[in-house]
């Protein structure tokens, strides 16, 4: 095993990573990730994978890639056009035959024209029948009105006059209801004026605002309380490239891999009472929580970072 190796191997161990975790998280394969432990570079693709292999190796558990590149330069193989001098033949593919799906649905985009123009006849139709019965509609509506006004007219030409002594009546009568009405309307007022006024002085409940609070804080493990909050988001935004594992309390992972430098992630974690988050690089991330921003200690580099939600009432 190389000096370069046992770095990357030591560094491993320390993060608690398996070569199964590292291929998740770089997509390198496990025989790879091993022969680069073990200083057996022969086996890897050429030289070109051999430092890119190395570099996203040496990022996913915290070491900084170009750097290392450097450090350990005379024991790496240079990339030089170390590419492939042969690709292996391609394999021609043979024309297939068309299928029944593409035969029926060649038929029906040649009838689906005539299917429109014959659904826009029946339309047209539909609305003229439609405009003409509601126009016969409207004229037996105003010749029954008609009919009404006349029969009222005629009723009232035949009437005899009223008595002097029924009109005064039943002005009185009309008076008294009035005066009655208004009365009614006028306590009414009062009384929903009077509910206005006290609705007006009742002082308003302010709703609690949410608490974000650093409850402990050691070397390399953070714990944060979050109260009175309507949901629970996690945004991880990435200055450098960092290994990042986001999980819930139900032990779902919802975030575990490499970030980028210029990348973010956000996660919604509304269901979960609790959530822990490890960083491999902690200088590299930036962590906000429902928008606010985190004060994540930034030595030691790697960090745990464990949060506690409870969702306001």
């Amino acid at each position: 095993m190389t000096e370069l190796g046992q770095r990357l191997k030591d560094a491993r161990n320390d993060k608690g990573l398996s070569l199964e975790e590292i291929q998740s998280i770089t997509k390198i394969q496990k025989r790879y990730l091993h022969a680069i432990e073990e200083g057996n570079y022969e086996l890897l693709p050429g030289n070109f994978y051999t430092r890119a292999f190395i570099k996203n190796y040496a990022e996913a558990v915290g070491l900084h890639g170009d750097e290392l590149l450097e450090e350990y330069a005379s024991e790496i193989p240079k990339a030089n056009a170390d590419v492939p001098e042969s690709l292996p033949p391609r394999k021609m593919r043979r024309p297939q035959a068309p299928s029944k799906s593409s035969s029926v649905s060649s038929k029906w985009s040649s009838v689906f024209p005539s299917v429109l123009v014959v659904l826009l006849i029946v339309g047209v139709a539909a609305l003229i029948w439609y405009v003409v019965q509601s126009g016969d509609q409207k004229t037996n509506q105003n010749a029954t009105t008609n009919q009404a006004e006349e029969q009222v007219t005629s009723d009232e030409n035949s009437g005899s006059a009223p008595d002097s002594d029924e009109v005064s009546n039943e002005g009185d009568s009309s008076s008294e209801a009035t005066a009655s009405e208004e009365e009614t309307k006028s306590k009414e007022d009062e009384k929903a004026e009077e509910e206005k006024a006290a609705e007006e002085e009742e002082p308003e409940e302010e709703a609690p605002k949410m608490e974000i609070k650093k409850v402990k804080s050691d070397t390399d493990n953070s714990t944060f309380e979050i109260k009175n909050a309507d949901k629970f988001e996690v945004k991880l935004e990435a200055s450098g490239s960092s290994w990042v594992a986001l999980t819930g309390a139900s032990d779902k992972k919802y975030v575990y891999e490499s970030l980028a430098k210029g990348k973010s992630v956000t996660q919604d974690l509304s269901k979960e009472s609790s959530a822990t988050l490890r960083l491999g690089s902690s200088p590299s991330i930036e962590v906000f929580v429902n928008g606010e921003k985190i004060d994540i200690p930034k030595e030691p580099v790697v960090q745990n970072v464990t949060f506690t939600f409870e969702k306001a009432e």
